[in-house]
């Protein structure tokens, strides 16, 4: 059943939908946890530590925080400023560095990288909050027959103007482009821009009403219901198993660009390149994973993109293994691991996500995603310890071991069931109070 306000603005709401999340998406790109920012902070700092504690730090300020924001949303009859709030907050975290850079913060290394990591976490931060609200503004303004299709829609487009972003990065980090960190400056400061530009499209957004609870769960009763889909959902605990496996694909996630420009010898413009690739990556998931969940359900895509992910490591061993880096041929079939790496990202959202909203009652879409996100938030700690797991053994070790956990991640996708449709009761001894 619909939610009041659904049908008389579905077009309006799809229209905004569509606009925030491609151009968040395009922000996200210019400061990319996977590309950009490692070889910024690597040609900071030079330790592989740091460049591992930027995914790290990212999926725990995203992650941990939402079970907290979902409750105390939980009574909120209007979710939307909730989400205008935290944006204005966090979204010109990327433009404020960049206007730091331009004023010559990078003569001091350490105070630069005490502000870049303060401004990411604090951008991230705020999407945590930010993700728990539109999840369940988006769960109750689009029917979900038309969920996959809309997240399709917007992820192609999201990376045809990303594979423009790309390419303008590859220029920017290139020998014909600015000198760090002044680059870095241009960079950061679209990022921040598109950002911003998202959400402007947000405040288009008309929120369907919605019944809600007259007051909070208290805490010391928030907990227990937590505890309780854990132990009565048996999809949902299946769910995330699946992807805590998946997120050993962090060891070497943001190490795959160190590996290609130190030990390869890649060039610095390849870095534009992979950002294409990887934004293709996003055209082809977005355009596959939008039909692929309407028709044959989101364990599909979660399935396909756990498959393609395991690519990645298996890529960057045969290279470690051949020592093959033949210039631009090299740079090129390198970039199949940015491929694979934009298609799972992509199963993140079409597919885990999305999977995680249709198992949820009506009214604890905010409880499911907070609690799906904040548990597999456990997967923060790989990112670092893949940077401490090189500096002490090798990447052949590290791709080893990536790789041999994400074909345990695939074998465990197959058991995952197709989800049930969101209007279902929620069979267990005693339902989950928000």
């Amino acid at each position: 059943m619909k939610a009041k306000g659904v049908s008389s603005h579905y077009r309006r709401n799809y229209s905004a939908f569509v606009g925030e999340t491609t151009l968040f998406g395009v922000g996200l790109v210019f400061a990319s946890t996977t590309t950009v920012l490692p070889d910024f902070v690597s040609r900071l700092t030079g330790s592989a530590v740091f460049v591992g504690l930027i995914v790290s730090l990212s999926e725990g300020a995203w992650r941990l925080p939402q079970l907290i924001f979902a409750n105390l949303l939980t009574n909120k009859h209007r979710k939307k400023p909730w989400l205008t709030r935290a944006g204005l907050i966090g979204r010109p975290s990327y433009l404020l560095y960049a206007i730091a850079l331009g004023l010559g913060l990078s003569r001091f290394p350490s105070l630069g990288l005490a502000l870049f990591f303060f401004l990411h976490c604090l951008f991230y931060t705020t999407l945590a909050l930010d993700s728990v609200v539109w999840w369940d503004v988006f769960g109750k303004a689009i029917p979900a027959a038309k969920r996959g299709r809309l997240l399709g829609l917007s992820t192609t487009l999201r990376g045809i103007l990303a594979v423009g972003a790309g390419f303008l990065i590859a220029r920017m980090l290139g020998e014909s482009g600015p000198a760090f960190p002044f680059n870095y400056a241009l960079i950061f400061g679209a990022s921040g821009i598109c950002l911003l530009l998202g959400l402007m499209s947000w405040t288009f957004v008309i929120e369907p009403e919605e019944p809600v609870e007259k007051k909070r769960v208290l805490w010391r009763r928030y907990w227990p219901q937590l505890a309780d889909i854990l132990r009565h959902d048996s999809t949902f605990k299946r769910l995330l198993l699946v992807r805590l496996l998946a997120g050993f694909d962090g060891l070497a996630l943001g190490l795959y660009v160190l590996f290609g420009l130190k030990e390869l010898g890649l060039s610095a413009a390849s870095l534009g390149l992979f950002t294409a690739v990887q934004t293709v990556g996003g055209i082809l998931a977005g355009v596959g994973f939008g039909m692929l969940s309407e028709r044959f359900g989101n364990h599909r895509v979660i399935q396909v993109g756990t498959a393609m992910s395991l690519t990645a490591p298996l890529v960057a061993l045969g290279f470690q293994l051949t020592g093959f880096a033949n210039g631009t041929v090299g740079s090129v079939l390198y970039a199949w691991i940015f491929l694979a790496i934009g298609v799972f990202l992509n199963a993140n959202f079409i597919g885990f996500s999305n999977y995680a909203i249709e198992l949820a009652p009506p009214g604890q879409r905010g409880t499911y995603i907070g609690l799906f996100n904040t548990v597999t938030g456990l997967i923060v700690v790989w990112p670092a310890v893949g940077g401490w797991l090189l500096e002490r053994t090798s990447y052949l070790v590290l791709f080893t071991l990536t790789a041999g956990l994400l074909f345990v991640a695939f074998l465990s996708s197959l058991w995952l069931p197709r989800g049930r449709h969101p209007a279902l009761p929620f069979k267990q001894g005693t339902p989950p109070r928000r």
